[in-house]
C-alpha cells in the first residue's frame, strides 16, 4: 500500500479509544476465551449475512476487501474463512488491539485464511492505500465514535476514496440515536457507558452521509431490532432461565416475525449503511 495523505496526522478518536483500551477492562474481548470455531461461527452471524446480502460480493473472481479500524479484526478473519477468493487489508489505530488481533488469527486452523488477512497499524484520516484500490471498504463499531465532525468526514471520504469504481463501503454503528434512548434513560440507563463519547447516529443520518459523498445503490437495514424491546433494564439476566428464556425469544421473533427494513433499521440495536462508488 502506498500512502497518499500525511500519515503522521494523528486522530482525535484513535488516542481516545486507545487511551480507553489502555485503561479499562475489556471483558467483552478476551482472545483466551475466543476459539478458532467462535470465528467461523462468526461468519454466518447477522452482522457478516446481512453484510453480504446487501452488497452481493462476486465469487467468482478475486475480490480486495480493507477492514478500516478492525479492531480485533474478528470481521475480517470471519469473512476469510467464507471461500471466497478473498484477501484482506485491515488496520487499526492502536497497538494494543492488534495485539488482541494477533492472538485470534493465530488460533485459526485454516492455513489460507491466516494468508489472506494482512493487519497492519494505520489511520482512518490518512488510508495508506491507493486511491480506486478496494472492492469493499468496511468497519463496525468505527464511525459513531467520531464525535469531531472534520474528523468524521474526513474519514468517510478516506474510505470512498480507496474504494474501486463499482466498489462498495459499508458501515455498521451502534444506534446511538435510538428512539427508546430517552425511555432508558428515564430508566436509570444513562446510554452507552464505559467506552469513550459517542456522537448520535440513526438511518437517516447515516444514508444522508453516504448521499452526500456521492454514493449510489444506498441501502440501510437494522441488526436485532427485536432487542430493543427488552436491551434495558435487562432484569433478565439476573437468573440463568430467564436469560434463556429472551435468547430465544430473540431467535424466534427475527426468525418468524421479520420487520420491514425501513422499521427494522428504525429500532435496531446497529445500522448497516451500504453504498456504491461509481
Amino acid at each position: 500500500m502506498n500512502a497518499q495523505n500525511d500519515n503522521t496526522l494523528s486522530s482525535k478518536t484513535g488516542e481516545a479509544w486507545g487511551a480507553f483500551f489502555n485503561d479499562s477492562d475489556l471483558s467483552w474481548c478476551i482472545p483466551d476465551q475466543i476459539e478458532s470455531d467462535d470465528i467461523t461461527r462468526f461468519a454466518h452471524s447477522a452482522w457478516i449475512q446481512r453484510l453480504l446480502n446487501l452488497i452481493k460480493l462476486p465469487i467468482s473472481k478475486p475480490v480486495h476487501v480493507l477492514e478500516a479500524g478492525c479492531g480485533t479484526a474478528m470481521y475480517s478473519l470471519s469473512l476469510a474463512t467464507l471461500g471466497f477468493n478473498i484477501n484482506i487489508d485491515a488496520f487499526d489505530y492502536n497497538p494494543g488491539a492488534l495485539v488482541f488481533a494477533y492472538k485470534l488469527m493465530e488460533k485459526m486452523d485454516l492455513v489460507d485464511v491466516k494468508a489472506r488477512v494482512h493487519l497492519g497499524i494505520g489511520n482512518l484520516l490518512s488510508i495508506e492505500a491507493d486511491t480506486d484500490t478496494y472492492d469493499l471498504v468496511f468497519n463496525q463499531a468505527v464511525l459513531e465514535y467520531f464525535v469531531d465532525e472534520t474528523e468524521r468526514q474526513q474519514a468517510l471520504t478516506e474510505m470512498v476514496r480507496v474504494t474501486k469504481p463499482g466498489g462498495w463501503v459499508a458501515v455498521i454503528t451502534q444506534h446511538t440515536a435510538h428512539p427508546f434512548t430517552h425511555f432508558w434513560q428515564l430508566l436509570g440507563w444513562k446510554g452507552y457507558t464505559n467506552q469513550p463519547a459517542v456522537t448520535p447516529t440513526n438511518p437517516q443520518r447515516l444514508r444522508d452521509e453516504f448521499s452526500a459523498l456521492g454514493l449510489q445503490r444506498i441501502a440501510v437495514d437494522g441488526i436485532n431490532p427485536w432487542k430493543a424491546f427488552f436491551f434495558y433494564p435487562a432484569w433478565y439476566k439476573h437468573w440463568r432461565i430467564t436469560t434463556q428464556m429472551v435468547y430465544l425469544l430473540g431467535r424466534f421473533l427475527e426468525r418468524f416475525v421479520p420487520l420491514p427494513q425501513r422499521l427494522q433499521a428504525y429500532l435496531a440495536i446497529q445500522i448497516i449503511v451500504v453504498g456504491q462508488k461509481l
